[in-house]
């Protein structure tokens, strides 16, 4: 099938603002679809569906009810579960699947970086007594029950009104972004020992690692998942807008 339909525009990287905001430029029928609401971005200018799907067959009717033919995935690259079912979706119903993944970020000879696949995998091998500071997100709190660290710090883009789930959080409130001077400030004045992250890549959010860097903090890196099988993927902006030129 061929994209001259509704294009559905899978949000939560940055990217999809772009992809956007091209392909009206272009005058296609573009729809977008977000998990939860934005905090650091412009509303997307196209009719957008704000909530999780809590099923796969929840998203297939949606998309049969938008006469979606092609899908741009460009989600959070840590939303594996939703881009499986978009990409299961796609491949039954015979419609044009693309994932939009920014390449990670890669250690250099001055970082020291530790690699797990799972938040839970990381806080295991948290050392007594440790510092740490996460921006892995409330979502990520039960992954952190077998911490063994003095304090954890979790980062909040917005203010929250239900106290930690666990004595050793401590939510950090701040509004991104964030630059490498603040956040080594930041870190230096809470006595950070080390830091967990998702591998995110991109850089608007490189600054605390660039901060770990300087102060010589290790940092565990939680791995992004895979795409799905056998999906295009595409690392930018442009070649997104290439792969929907050439439907």
């Amino acid at each position: 099938m061929t994209g001259s339909g509704t294009i559905l525009v899978m949000a939560g990287a940055r990217e999809a603002h772009g992809i956007v905001v091209r392909l009206r430029e272009r005058g296609r029928d573009v729809i977008a679809s977000l998990p939860e609401p934005e905090r650091s971005f412009d509303p997307l200018p196209v009719p957008t569906r704000v909530g999780p799907f809590a099923h796969q067959m929840d998203l297939n009717d949606w998309m049969v009810a938008q006469k979606v033919t092609s899908v741009i995935d460009a989600s959070h690259a840590f939303d594996a579960e939703l881009s499986c079912m978009a990409a299961m979706i796609c491949g039954a119903r015979d419609l044009r699947y693309l994932r939009v993944l920014r390449p990670p970020w890669r250690a250099s000879r001055l970082d020291t970086w530790n690699s797990y696949r799972s938040v839970k995998r990381a806080a295991q091998d948290i050392p007594p007594g440790a510092r740490v500071f996460s921006n892995t997100g409330r979502a990520t709190l039960d992954e952190f029950k077998g911490f063994r660290g003095r304090v954890l710090f979790l980062r909040q883009t917005q203010p929250q009104t239900e106290p930690p789930p666990f004595k050793f959080v401590t939510y950090v409130e701040g509004t991104p972004p964030f630059s490498q001077g603040d956040e080594e400030m930041l870190f230096r004045e809470l006595r950070i020992s080390r830091l967990i992250c998702r591998n995110v890549g991109g850089s608007a959010s490189i600054s605390k690692l660039l901060a770990a860097r300087r102060l010589g903090l290790p940092v565990a890196m939680i791995e992004r998942p895979a795409p799905p099988p056998a999906s295009t993927v595409v690392e930018t902006v442009s070649e997104a807008l290439a792969w929907e030129a050439n439907a």
